[in-house]
């Protein structure tokens, strides 16, 4: 599989299988952004080259829900201290169905103690960013 070594302004390079480097511009990236360590396809026709992000990366219907979501910590802490008894930092992470579950049980108080402990662990990592 190729991927995309290096961005120099407009010129994309890609390392092939096969050892080889090829140049692209940003534009005949089929209408993606390239970042560095996309893994891509290359279509070449004399000096014309068409380059298409795999099906892998730009599906998003294979977001996994078991992999752990990576949050700005100070976002998701504070969100969690001040918000989080109707599950508003639940929300930000990904897990829509815990911040439903929060704001079923809010009159309980059980998600402010809960989101209270989410918000001081989160804020007490190491780390710009956290995976919750």
């Amino acid at each position: 599989m190729s991927k995309i070594i290096k961005i120099d302004g407009n010129t994309v390079f890609i390392g092939t299988d096969n050892g080889q480097i090829i140049e692209a511009k940003k534009e005949d990236c089929g209408g993606f952004m390239p970042t560095v360590g996309d893994e891509v396809i290359t279509y070449t026709t004399g000096d014309k080259v068409i380059v298409t992000k795999t099906a892998e990366q730009s599906s998003s219907s294979n977001y996994n829900l078991d992999e752990p979501h990576v949050v700005n910590k100070i976002t998701y802490g504070l969100l969690a201290l001040f918000l989080g008894g109707i599950g508003v930092h639940k929300f930000y992470a990904g897990y829509s169905a815990q911040g439903v579950l929060f704001l079923l049980f809010c009159w309980t108080f059980i998600p402010q103690i809960i989101a209270l402990i989410d918000g001081i662990s989160a804020l007490t990592k190491k780390g710009e960013y956290i995976k919750v």
